[in-house]
């Protein structure tokens, strides 16, 4: 009899434990929850950020086979480009007297628009330049010499450098969360043997 009344006087005291225990856990699970949706909308406006990053685009001079830069600026097509397509490419063609005889220019991506694609060669008696740029309108103008027939991706750089560290920081957060809830685990975890534990007990000594 002593030894169930000590057994249930320590499930009393293990309980009121437990209910004390809850009481925190469940004020530390409020709390984060309110921080947790804080989180998710914070996620949320990351994720947006992220489809911003990969949906990213300029708006170009688009024209095909004018005459000159005037006909293409004037009538160039002015809307965004699409998803993806990162830069502005211009491709101008002279005479041998430097007068304009062709003038492409359209939205492409950083496929066929790098560094070593751009410049002037001279083919018979024309020269050809080419340019690229990542910013909205920034083929205003054509290229004409080795000069300005360039490549122009500052743009592009900052744009990387800033999703780098989005995705570092969201990182950062995700393993932070994951922390979190195996936290919650453990204690979860230990409750269920407690209790397990003290009902054994309890059937045991009222063999």
């Amino acid at each position: 009899m002593l030894r169930l009344g000590m057994l249930l006087s320590c499930i009393f005291m293990t309980n009121q434990a437990l209910d004390e225990s809850n009481y925190v856990n469940h004020h530390q699970s409020t709390q984060q929850n309110q921080e947790q949706g804080h989180l998710d909308l914070g996620n949320v406006e990351k994720r947006e950020i992220a489809v911003d990053f990969d949906n990213y685009a300029v708006t170009c001079y688009i024209c095909v086979n004018v005459s000159d830069n005037l006909v293409c600026n004037q009538y160039a097509i002015d809307k965004p480009c699409r998803p993806g397509e990162t830069f502005c490419h211009t491709l101008h063609i002279m005479d041998s007297q430097g007068n304009s005889v062709l003038v492409n220019k359209k939205c492409t991506s950083d496929k066929e628009c790098q560094r070593t694609k751009v410049g002037c060669v001279e083919i018979d008696s024309q020269k050809m330049c080419v340019s690229c740029c990542d910013k909205d309108y920034c083929n205003a103008d054509v290229p004409t010499n080795s000069s300005n027939a360039n490549f122009d991706n500052r743009i592009s750089k900052m744009r990387m450098l800033a999703k780098n560290l989005f995705t570092d920081q969201e990182k950062a957060m995700t393993t932070t969360i994951k922390k979190s809830s195996s936290v919650k685990m453990a204690h979860h975890n230990f409750r269920e043997t407690l209790s397990i534990i003290i009902t054994n007990l309890l059937v045991f000594s009222l063999l």
